[in-house]
């Protein structure tokens, strides 16, 4: 799924009640790709065309562990959890409260290290789902296993243009609810870039590659 997608995704799912948890989720959703930017941004300021970065050097394995530590699930899994049993924990402790949480409760460490984790998770578990030739190693270290899913988000021979529309779809969706749960101009502002990089991202892949 692209990175976009993540991103609303975490926003949205794991961003209430406040909007410093849906920064906090929008975070958590691009930071498993963050690596590949870095490494294509490096590549291209080297001098190095799209098509050798992502037909050759994508596969080597130094970036394919920076692909697995990224989308990690024993990573991520281990934060999220602990980050669930603190706020628990401290739910547990306090006396039921008469009026809604103050920021101070609902906003903590605890919950946006949760915010932050849980949508990392998320990202590799769709990742995991989505991805086939390009299948990263979830379980790296313990293992180099790799999921070939049968549908792919981009390759069309494995149902990538039909998963395409409904990616599209869902992140329209998506950018409907957060611009109507949130007034914040920021958010708001970002929540237009990422709509139109629904256009842009196609684009650019199918300039890149048929010129």
């Amino acid at each position: 799924m692209n990175t976009q997608s993540h991103v609303l995704m975490g926003a949205a799912f794991f961003g209430r009640p406040l909007p410093r948890l849906a920064w906090a989720g929008a975070a958590g959703g691009i930071l498993p790709d963050l690596p590949m930017y870095t490494i294509v941004a490096v590549l291209g300021l080297l001098g190095y065309s799209v098509s050798d970065i992502f037909d050759r050097l994508y596969w080597e394995p130094w970036w394919q562990i920076a692909n697995a530590i990224g989308h990690n699930f024993l990573l991520w899994g281990a934060l999220t959890i602990g980050s669930a049993l603190v706020i628990v924990r401290r739910r547990a402790g306090q006396p039921p409260a008469p009026s809604p949480a103050p920021d101070s409760e609902t906003a903590g460490a605890a919950a946006l290290v949760f915010a932050f984790s849980a949508s990392a998770l998320l990202h590799s578990l769709i990742d995991f789902l989505t991805h086939r030739a390009d299948a990263h190693m979830h379980l790296w270290p313990l293992s180099d296993w790799r999921f070939r899913s049968p549908v792919s988000y981009w390759d069309p021979d494995y149902y990538g243009n039909w998963f395409g529309l409904f990616e599209a779809a869902l992140g329209v969706a998506l950018i409907v609810v957060l611009f109507r749960r949130y007034r914040a101009l920021p958010l708001r502002a970002g929540l237009l870039v990422v709509l139109g990089l629904y256009v842009a991202v196609p684009a650019f892949f199918y300039l890149t590659h048929h010129g």
